[in-house]
């Protein structure tokens, strides 16, 4: 016996319920996540000796992202090192270096 309901409508309802739920999963946990990628990123700048050192977590839009944004006294040969610890951390997904604003 066939369907009554056609296959692209079951489709887009499947794909529809999964961008629901990532997205509810998200907002739910996104705080949580940044604030663990805060203080491992707090504690590489640390570690390194740069103690005025900032990691910003959204991007120019203000969008939640994990690439972090740097900011802080550090030479080349150190703000290489750290973006290298960072960036070989679960859930990091690159480092850049920006001057404050």
């Amino acid at each position: 016996m066939a369907s009554a309901v056609p296959a692209a409508v079951k489709l887009l309802t499947g794909l529809a319920g999964v961008h629901l739920l990532a997205s509810a999963a998200f907002v739910t946990q996104r705080q949580s996540v940044f604030a663990r990628l805060g203080t491992e990123a707090a504690a590489v700048l640390a570690a390194n000796g740069v103690s005025d050192g900032a990691a910003r977590w959204t991007d120019a839009e203000g969008h939640g992202s994990r690439l972090a944004r740097l900011s802080g006294t550090a030479d080349a040969a150190t703000r290489a090192r750290i973006a290298a610890q960072l960036a070989a951390r679960p859930g990091i997904a690159g480092v850049v270096w920006q001057d404050r604003r």
